[in-house]
């Protein structure tokens, strides 16, 4: 005769149980922030419609390039059809149903020579967007620094050998 076997322990539990736990888990108010030491976000406050408005529209204005030439590079550079039309709807005020994706924002800045909206955009958020000149500058800053301090460690054990013989 087969012998009954017991179901494991999990299924034991009631769903609900589990359900809840997962929810509270899972609930927004109780997950680690990626920036411990900032305050919790306002409801809205990034919200950056207005900000990716501001930088399309300055870019645009500031580039010297058309918008039909900017729509023709776009649409090169994303092999996705760009047109004037479009490029307009993001700009335009009264338009707040058509945002700008942000799959075209490298595009944009390509185009129009213009890294403002990304820069604004990663700078709302505490970071800093720096070109290959200015990585490089910062790297050498690292090494000096470095070595730096390999020359002050060296001269704290220089003074602890003082007068010992080699």
């Amino acid at each position: 005769m087969k012998e009954k076997s017991t179901p494991p322990q999990s299924a034991l539990q009631p769903r609900e149980k589990s359900t809840a736990n997962v929810q509270q888990s899972f609930a927004p108010s109780t997950q680690p922030r990626l920036f411990p030491d900032d305050p919790p976000a306002i409801p809205g406050s990034m919200n950056d419609a207005h900000v990716v408005r501001a930088a399309l529209v300055e870019a645009i204005r500031t580039c010297g390039k058309s918008r039909e030439t900017l729509a023709d590079l776009m649409s090169a550079l994303t092999a996705t059809p760009i047109t004037v039309t479009r490029l307009n709807a993001f700009t335009a005020e009264s338009r707040e149903d058509r945002r700008f994706p942000l799959e075209l924002a490298r595009a944009f800045c390509i185009a129009t020579g213009d890294f403002s909206l990304l820069r604004s955009v990663a700078e709302r958020s505490g970071l800093r967007l720096i070109n290959e000149t200015e990585w490089d500058l910062l790297n050498l800053g690292r090494e000096y620094l470095k070595q730096k301090r390999a020359s002050d460690k060296a001269n704290v054990i220089e003074q602890r050998l003082s007068g010992v013989d080699l």
